[in-house]
């Protein structure tokens, strides 16, 4: 009976230290409060207000309103595809004034380079719809979709940025594989 109860013992620690290491292996990949992800991108992007904010396993989305149009000067401008491949590659932030929307930019860059399309592909639309609130769903679809919008991605962070001047807002997207 004493070999059962240590070996219950043993299998409950090992449980409880394994919930433990998952849990704060996870805590890694959020942003966890609405500050966090505001510091992080206090380097790319003039934010206002927090207008959405949601963080949850497997994706962040937020939704903010701007004082500019433009991205911070750390943020290198790119008008061909492939420098921000190559500037992507090497963990820098790039904003894309090449005349497409967010959507044709990821099919641009997926069908050039899969790795680097990937990334951004999984940090928009397709990832970060599990944090939308349904009524937030076809505002991002139609940005996704609108040349005048500013696509800004970050590797590092792994967080696309969508600029709708128009409205005065940027959406902020992540997901995670």
């Amino acid at each position: 009976m004493t070999g059962t109860w240590r070996s219950g013992r043993c299998a409950r620690a090992m449980g409880l230290a394994m919930s433990l290491a998952l849990s704060m292996a996870l805590s890694g990949c959020f942003f966890e409060t609405e500050q966090s992800l505001r510091a992080q991108l206090s380097e790319t992007l003039y934010l206002r207000e927090p207008l959405y904010f949601r963080d949850q396993l497997g994706c962040t989305a937020a939704l903010y309103s701007l004082y500019s149009r433009y991205p911070k000067p750390g943020v290198i401008l790119v008008s061909d595809l492939t420098a921000a491949l190559f500037l992507m590659e090497r963990g820098r932030a790039v904003a894309f004034n090449v005349g497409l929307s967010p959507d044709d930019i990821s099919r641009e860059v997926i069908g050039r380079e899969q790795r680097s399309g990937l990334g951004i592909v999984n940090a928009g639309v397709s990832g970060a719809t599990g944090c939308l609130e349904e009524r937030l769903e076809v505002p991002l679809y139609e940005a996704m979709l609108n040349p005048e919008v500013v696509t800004v991605y970050d590797p590092q962070a792994r967080v696309l940025s969508l600029i709708e001047w128009e409205q005065k807002r940027v959406w902020v997207l992540r997901s995670y594989d």
